[in-house]
Order: structure tokens, then C-alpha cells, then sequence
């Protein structure tokens, strides 16, 4: 199951103008956040030649402005879609998304998107404005899972033991945004360390991941880290191949 990088940002002057989020396409029928630059995201879906039409499901990771831009964009225009959020979501923002006429999922636990594609359900995490509930995204493709998070805010080991506890089967691939941005670099390590003993063996770090970070886990993962850039598409989280931008369409 193909997962393609929409829009990312990640660099501290990406977030000074506000390019700032992530997205991603999984498959052709699911959209996981839609980044925080509407005309960014925008643009991207026509340069990378994203059919939107064939978008069923949108899953938000948590109801920060950078993963939910691009979203009043999707269902402005498309109305048969069903889109998911965390229980606690924002109570306006919630009311705004059911004036669109689409239908809204409240999530609480894990559960199905479609076949191959979960969520986590709500996990809580702290932040600078107390506890925020996030839910990231689980590829089950044969034997081995995919984990998409959006921030990671209930951190990133926590996110992987509920995965792990939930599915019983080995973690191949994770990428999306790590938040570890702010974080000291013996703590990096551990959490690095805490992902090579989950047995985790490709790693995607983008977003708000942080720079002294993704040093660090192309480091310890070498050939096994990637750094996507926008449009790049994962074609297996069972091999975690991918596919450079231009190069399949």
C-alpha cells in the first residue's frame, strides 16, 4: 500500500511563515492531516497530480492550525467523504466540519478506517497548554505495520506500545512528525534506542522532528532512514521502498 508525502514542514524558518504541518496520501481513498498552508497544500495536490475525487476518508491527527488547513479545502468541494476525528476535537471545529455535510467519526479507541488502514485511537500527550489527545494512523500491509503519526505529542514509545499492544505484530516502518524538536540529545537516544528494541527497521522523521534529531536517526539507522521530500511515495511499509518524486508519474 503506497503511502505519498503531500506537504511537510519542518525547518524553524518553515515554521516562521506558517509552512508548517504535514500530510499525507495512503492509498488513493485516505488523506491523514492536510497541513497548515491551504494554498501549499493546494498546489501540491495539482503538481503531484492528486485525484481528490477518489478521497473517501480523512483522518486528523489532533485540531492543531498546521494538520487542519488544507482540510475546509477537501470537503468544500467533495461532500461523500467521511472524516475522523479525536473525541476531544474541538468542539467549534467539529460543529464547523458537519456544516460541510460530510460525515463526522468522533474516535475514542482504535478502530478500522477502511481494510489496512486504523487508527490508534485518542492517545493523551502533554503540551505547553496542558494535555492533548492526538490518534495516528496504522498501515497493516501483510505481516507488518506502518505507523503515521502526525506530531507525536503523546510520545512517539507510548504511540508504538499501544500499537504494539493492540495488533501484536512487528513495527516495520514509522515516519510522520516525532516532536522532539526541543528535546536534549541523551533523551533522543534513549527514544531511538526505544524504537530499535520495538524492532523497528525504517524510519521516516519529518515535521516537527527537529534537526539535532534527524542527525541522530540517520546515525544509528544509516540505510534505513529517509528523509521524503514532498511527493515522494513509500510504495510498501512491509519494505519500506521508496519511490523519488517524478519518478512515477
Amino acid at each position: 500500500m503506497k503511502i505519498q508525502l503531500i506537504a511537510n514542514g519542518s525547518t524553524a524558518r518553515q515554521r516562521k511563515i506558517k509552512r508548517w504541518g504535514i500530510s499525507f496520501l495512503v492509498g488513493n481513498d485516505v488523506l491523514f492531516d492536510t497541513f497548515g498552508d491551504v494554498e501549499v497544500f493546494a498546489r501540491n495536490v495539482k503538481k503531484f497530480r492528486i485525484d481528490l475525487s477518489h478521497i473517501r476518508y480523512i483522518v486528523i491527527s489532533h485540531d492543531d492550525w498546521d494538520h487542519i488547513a488544507g482540510l475546509w479545502y477537501v470537503i468544500d468541494k467533495y461532500k461523500t467523504l467521511t472524516v475522523y476525528v479525536g473525541s476531544h476535537f474541538n468542539k467549534e471545529l467539529k460543529e464547523k466540519i458537519c456544516s460541510f455535510g460530510v460525515k463526522l467519526v468522533e474516535v475514542k479507541g482504535p478502530m478500522m478506517i477502511r481494510e489496512g488502514v486504523y487508527t490508534t485511537g485518542e492517545l493523551a500527550g502533554g503540551s505547553t497548554r496542558g494535555v492533548l489527545y492526538e490518534q495516528s494512523l496504522v498501515i497493516k500491509d501483510g505481516k507488518r505495520l506502518g505507523v503515521i503519526t502526525g506530531c507525536a505529542h503523546p510520545q512517539l514509545l507510548d504511540i508504538l506500545r499501544a500499537v504494539r499492544d493492540y495488533f501484536h505484530q512487528n513495527i516495520n516502518v514509522v515516519m510522520g512528525g516525532f516532536h522532539l524538536k526541543d528535546m536534549e540529545i541523551d533523551r533522543i537516544k534513549q527514544i531511538i534506542d526505544g524504537l530499535l528494541k520495538f524492532g523497528v527497521a525504517h524510519v521516516v522523521p519529518l515535521h516537527c522532528t527537529g534537526a539535532a534529531a534527524v542527525k541522530e536517526f540517520k546515525r544509528f539507522y544509516v540505510n534505513n532512514y529517509s528523509r521524503m521530500r514532498e511527493g515522494d511515495v513509500m510504495k510498501s511499509v512491509q519494505s519500506g521502498f521508496l519511490t523519488w518524486k517524478g519518478s512515477i508519474r
